[in-house]
């Protein structure tokens, strides 16, 4: 991904990640947490490796963190153990929204009264607090699906104007259905596509960066795959 936008996600911006059910948005999104965790930065004067972590957080509105963290597992991403080293904030907006008693020993969890404004409060307070570099919301489609016209069009406005003034390099994932003709798409610094194409019997999973501020990027569709470690890129 980072040849392909020529270096990676410009930092301090918003990126939309759009598709169908099952094109892999959230495990692209992990892939993005977990390396911005464990980001290598070369060498020093001595040679010994030189990290530096980008600590992160991601907000749970589609499913239950207890479900995240069990399907990060099977592509060897262990959230509970950055979580303990204080590396990563997991933000439960999922059991508010559907009723339920937050289970999430690992996270913090947001009321059913009023989520999105809530999970936006907590977003600022967390991410001041905490030095967080990354954030994702998955999805911004079920954080403000009560919202339509000018009311949703301020929303999103005011979510990434706040999230730009945190300097938070962000991932907004939405169903291509949902984003279609709504403001994200057109508010967001970026738009990576996630799709299928069907080749006779075959379907096929692809992806395009639609647009990018601040860097050129590749224009073209590229295939995709996603494998035990994630995400895999077919870049000829």
């Amino acid at each position: 991904m980072d040849i392909l936008l020529s270096g990676g996600i410009p930092r301090g911006r918003t990126v939309l990640i759009e598709g169908p059910p099952g094109t892999g948005k959230t495990i692209l999104s992990l892939h993005f947490i977990t390396k911005g965790i464990l980001l290598e930065k070369g060498k020093d004067e001595d040679k010994k490796a030189k990290t530096t972590s980008e600590p992160a957080v991601f907000v749970c509105i589609d499913e239950s963190p207890k479900d995240l963290i069990r399907e990060a597992l099977a592509f060897g991403w262990n959230l509970e153990e950055l979580i303990k080293l204080k590396q990563l904030i997991i933000i439960d907006g999922y059991s508010g929204r559907v009723g339920l008693r937050s289970e999430c020993k690992s996270g913090v969890s947001v009321g059913e009264k009023e989520p999105a404004k809530a999970i936006l409060n907590l977003i600022q307070t967390i991410c001041e607090s905490n030095k967080i570099k990354r954030l994702v919301v998955d999805s911004v489609s079920a954080l403000l699906d009560e919202l339509q016209g000018k009311p949703r069009r301020e929303a999103v406005q005011k979510l990434i104007s706040i999230l730009s003034g945190l300097s938070l390099t962000t991932l907004l994932t939405a169903e291509i259905g949902d984003a279609d003709d709504l403001v994200e798409r057109y508010a967001a610094h970026g738009v990576i596509r996630l799709a299928y194409e069907k080749e006779q019997r075959k379907i096929n999973r692809t992806l395009q960066i639609v647009k990018m501020r601040e860097t050129p990027h590749y224009m073209g569709i590229i295939p995709y795959r996603i494998r035990k470690m994630g995400m895999e890129l077919d870049i000829i």
